[in-house]
């Protein structure tokens, strides 16, 4: 009889903490539980794995900047697949994509002749580069005060002088 008794208060001390675990969680996850239910209730909970993206926040915020008719050059490694998201999101948009290699001659001899509107650069690395270096001299480029992935520039391509001789 002793043997069983110990037992029973074991199996209620380990349900009992259990029971204060599971209370716990669902104290800390309520929050959570509210903003689900209400976007469930909305229907926009695809919305919510999206907003936690900066990438995608950063496009959101240049689709409100960037007109649907102006040209944008988009700099951007083409393994990392994130020019197609880019491109999906900021449709209509004709957008020239390059290389974040690309030399300064070509970079500017892309903006003139595309008459190039906005230059947008996918990651932060590509600002120690020649062309990025030559964007940051030229007062042709003006940088954008948007918090992304990378720098966003609005460009005056009638103040780019030259053509390609590279």
């Amino acid at each position: 009889m002793a043997s069983t008794n110990w037992k029973s208060w074991l199996t209620r001390l380990i349900l009992t903490l259990w029971g204060l675990q599971v209370l716990w969680l669902a104290g800390h996850f309520i929050p959570e539980a509210r903003n689900l239910a209400r976007r469930i209730s909305q229907g926009t909970w695809g919305e919510a794995v999206r907003q936690e993206d900066p990438f995608y926040r950063w496009l959101m915020r240049l689709a409100q900047v960037i007109p649907p008719d102006a040209t944008y050059i988009f700099l951007d490694n083409y393994e990392a697949g994130k020019e197609i998201e880019a491109r999906y999101l900021l449709y209509p948009r004709p957008r020239i994509l390059l290389p974040p290699t690309v030399p300064p001659t070509f970079l500017f001899y892309a903006s003139r002749c595309y008459r190039a509107t906005f230059l947008l650069v996918r990651d932060k690395k590509v600002s120690s580069g020649p062309g990025m270096q030559a964007v940051l001299a030229s007062p042709a480029f003006t940088a954008l005060d948007l918090p992304g992935p990378g720098p966003a520039f609005r460009v005056d391509y009638s103040r780019v002088q030259g053509f390609f001789y590279d």
